[in-house]
């Protein structure tokens, strides 16, 4: 009785089927946004230092009264939103006697900037000095200006034959960055 207890036993065990199966999940693909700020209009090549503003943006003999404006489209050619800011710098002589003014969304009238927002209003120097400190909100594939303007006071006595060359970096960074 045993034996035969031991024998069904491993019958019993050794006929024992399940069923399985299996289902393969797959996934989506995941792809990184990304940020792009340029100046200028959208050409071919030209990325970070339009020539149209370096021209622009320049005036020979200039004398105590004298205003030259100049503005630049910046744009959001990335994917993503973002926030900038921008510095700017005026190494030479003539920087501690010109006062520039930024305004951010302003046009240019004159030798003056109009409309937008002014952010700055002073003497470069020849250090990065902020021009816009506040971060500026740009939505992917908007844009706007940025006017700039340098005049020579009218009651100015100094600078007289100096020069300087202004420069401005704009620092982009994503919405909600820390």
């Amino acid at each position: 009785m045993l034996s035969l207890g031991v024998v069904l036993g491993f019958g019993a065990v050794g006929t024992l089927a399940y069923w399985t199966d299996s289902a393969t999940l797959a996934g989506g693909t995941f792809t990184a946004g990304n940020l792009d700020i340029k100046l200028g209009s959208p050409a071919p090549g030209v990325d970070n230092d339009p020539a149209a503003f370096t021209t622009d943006f320049a005036m020979t003999n200039m004398q105590p009264g004298d205003s030259k404006a100049a503005v630049v489209a910046v744009r959001n050619a990335g994917s993503l939103d973002f926030t900038y800011t921008a510095t700017g710098t005026a190494p030479g002589a003539l920087n501690s006697t010109l006062v520039f003014r930024v305004v951010p969304g302003g046009t240019v009238s004159g030798g003056t900037c109009t409309g937008g927002t002014q952010t700055f209003n002073g003497s470069l120097g020849a250090g990065n000095t902020a021009v816009i400190a506040t971060n500026r909100p740009l939505a992917s594939s908007a844009s706007e200006n940025f006017c700039v303007s340098a005049s020579i006071p009218a009651a100015a006595t100094t600078g007289q034959g100096q020069s300087t060359t202004a420069s401005f970096t704009f620092n982009a960074k994503q919405v909600g960055a820390p």
